[in-house]
């Protein structure tokens, strides 16, 4: 299993590769971003995968997986295709109205 230290040391990698690779010669305007043959302007957002999220932010390019909700309270989750969390389908039956909690 890995440790917090791991994890945080993947990331840190992680960024670093991305990093050098945004940093490739600079053919687009001041602050734009080139991963893997792409331009990407200033504060352009994307996902090159399902469960990542990436910045242009002044010419370096920062990504950051996904975090999801939690789904520990459904019964059957299901992850949509090409999206990252899992989520609760809607039933198609009536469903009992949600009153909250009451203190008595």
């Amino acid at each position: 299993m890995f440790s917090f230290v791991d994890i945080r040391l993947a990331l840190l990698l992680s960024a670093a590769v991305l990093l050098a690779r945004g940093q490739d010669e600079d053919d687009g305007p001041f602050g734009s971003c080139r991963l893997d043959g792409q331009m990407y302007n200033d504060k352009d957002v994307w996902k090159p995968e399902p469960c990542q999220i990436c910045v242009c932010d002044s010419g370096t390019i920062m990504c950051d997986e996904v975090i999801c909700e939690d789904t520990s309270d459904c019964a059957d989750p299901i992850i949509p295709d090409g999206e990252c969390c899992p989520i609760c389908p809607e039933s198609d039956g009536p469903q009992e109205p949600d009153y909250g909690v009451f203190m008595v």
